[in-house]
């Protein structure tokens, strides 16, 4: 039956899900009513109380995060192709430690509020309709964060992390690990709490998943107690884990297993568990520990792997490989690790990088990354609904502007969109029927009150480094910038 009070988008390429896999449908429709799609096809033929034309447009699935730090990053800018070699390419230990025996943390200074505004923004404006984000709960025990995803419009997974210790530097600026489990099961505690109060809000937009910060600063009981939690509560559960190099190595010596073989051993892993990064497993050409077969045990235990190209691939890392673990049976989601928070950016890298670590142009194909992307993200949460343009879907959905030069002529569009598309190209987005952007402009705030806001609160934080700083360095003496400035030379006499 056709829906009365339907928008129609019509005039698109549109990519379609059949019920088994994504299709094309050339200059198509999508019809949906409320917060749902009621219609897929070639044609509608019903009431309708708008039309969006989308000519010269893709209309895809809002993309799903499955793993993002919704912030303006002010750490992660100071790296890229900078900080130190001692870490063995983990970039955040640059900066998250905190002096040993006290001192202020590296975010001490900011504005939490308008970090996480320019991190919402900048989701919506890449076309990013469902998040993952990572954030502790901060003063308010996470309250910020569901009142902006709110201001926003998107559909967001989160409680506060718990994490069992934390880093600090020594008055020699090595790194240490410092624990306080107690600490981390009342924040486990008070994040069941929080998903109990939270869960729904935001018009059923905001979700609870129980979160750990990492693997590597959790212990056993930690992982039972979350473990515990989110088979009471019925949610889903996720970490970072497996991304230092240390941490698999530390992890075999003192346990016998790996990170994953541990995990699976404590029955942690599930088919509600997304595990953020995952990159050093049994096998990887950086661990030299060719024993065991970790992913074996993630597809076994229908774990889904939260895959972020973009900032290992700066950081000099890669995942061996996106293929590898697709081929292993693992449901592989992207996230939106580090800025700008752009899964075309995270799809373009995760399909180069893999063609160039199994040396097969034939690996990490265009429609497995898309796919990625979105239905690996709705698996990966549990969501039927989600990632697809289907009826009975969610209505999140984007349109994708192909009338530019670097798009030009189009023989392939998921070929297309994998490899040449771009942030500045998303023309519109619309999360549970409700449009956040249109024309390229973003409804829910002033871009530029955001950004700016967000520049302040970066240089603020940068400005106060030598409070922060184990040596008491200024921001440029920590991380040397990769030009230098100017200096007028002195008039002739």
């Amino acid at each position: 039956m056709n829906a009365p009070s339907c928008t129609l988008i019509r005039g698109g390429d549109i990519i379609a899900f059949d019920g088994h896999q994504h299709r094309l449908i050339e200059n198509g429709v999508v019809a949906f009513a409320g917060d749902t799609i009621v219609q897929v096809g070639r044609s509608y033929v019903g009431p309708v109380a708008e039309t969006i034309d989308a000519s010269g447009m893709l209309v895809i699935p809002g993309q799903i995060s499955a793993h993002a730090h919704v912030s303006a990053q002010e750490g992660s800018r100071l790296l890229i192709d900078g900080g130190r070699r001692d870490f063995f390419r983990s970039g955040f230990l640059n900066y998250v430690p905190t002096r040993l025996g006290g001192g202020p943390s590296f975010l001490q200074a900011g504005d939490a509020c308008a970090s996480l505004r320019f991190g919402m923004a900048s989701l919506v404006r890449h076309g990013i309709t469902t998040v993952v984000p990572f954030a502790p709960g901060g003063p308010d025990n996470g309250a910020l964060m569901v009142r902006t995803a709110g201001e926003f419009g998107l559909r967001v997974y989160y409680s506060p992390f718990a994490t069992g210790g934390r880093y600090q530097f020594d008055q020699s600026g090595n790194v240490t690990q410092v624990w306080d489990e107690p600490s981390a099961i009342r924040s486990l505690e008070l994040a069941a709490d929080f998903i109990r109060r939270h869960d729904g809000a935001n018009g059923g937009r905001f979700h609870g998943i129980v979160t750990i910060d990492e693997f590597y600063l959790s212990t056993a009981e930690i992982r039972r107690k979350a473990r515990e939690i989110a088979g009471q509560l019925g949610r889903g559960i996720t970490l970072h884990c497996s991304e230092q190099l240390s941490e698999f190595h530390e992890t075999v010596r003192r346990t016998g297993k790996t990170p994953v073989g541990l995990l699976d051993a404590e029955g942690f892993l599930g088919p509600g568990t997304i595990l953020a990064h995952c990159l050093y497993v049994s096998g990887h050409s950086a661990v030299a520990y060719p024993y065991g077969d970790d992913l074996a045990l993630i597809a076994r235990a229908k774990a889904s792997v939260a895959h972020s190209p973009l900032a290992f691939s700066r950081r000099g890392g890669a995942l061996e490989s996106f293929q590898r673990y697709l081929d292993a049976g693992i449901n592989m989601a992207l996230g939106t690790d580090t800025y700008p928070l752009d899964m075309f950016a995270e799809m373009r890298t995760a399909s180069a990088v893999c063609k160039i670590i199994e040396k097969n142009h034939e690996s990490a194909n265009a429609l497995d990354v898309f796919t990625a992307s979105n239905l690996g993200g709705a698996r990966a949460l549990g969501r039927e609904d989600l990632g697809r343009l289907s009826p009975g879907a969610k209505a999140d959905i984007v349109l994708v502007d192909f009338g530019s030069l670097a798009i030009g002529p189009v023989a392939d569009p998921i070929r297309t969109l994998v490899h040449l598309a771009t942030p500045d190209m998303v023309d519109t987005v619309i999360v549970d029927g409700t449009p956040l952007m249109r024309g390229k402009h973003l409804l829910v705030c002033n871009e530029h009150e955001v950004n700016e806001a967000a520049r302040a609160t970066a240089k603020r934080v940068w400005s106060h480094f030598p409070e922060y700083d184990w040596a008491g360095r200024t921001v440029e003496q920590a991380f040397p910038p990769a030009i230098t400035r100017w200096e007028e030379p002195p008039p002739h006499a």
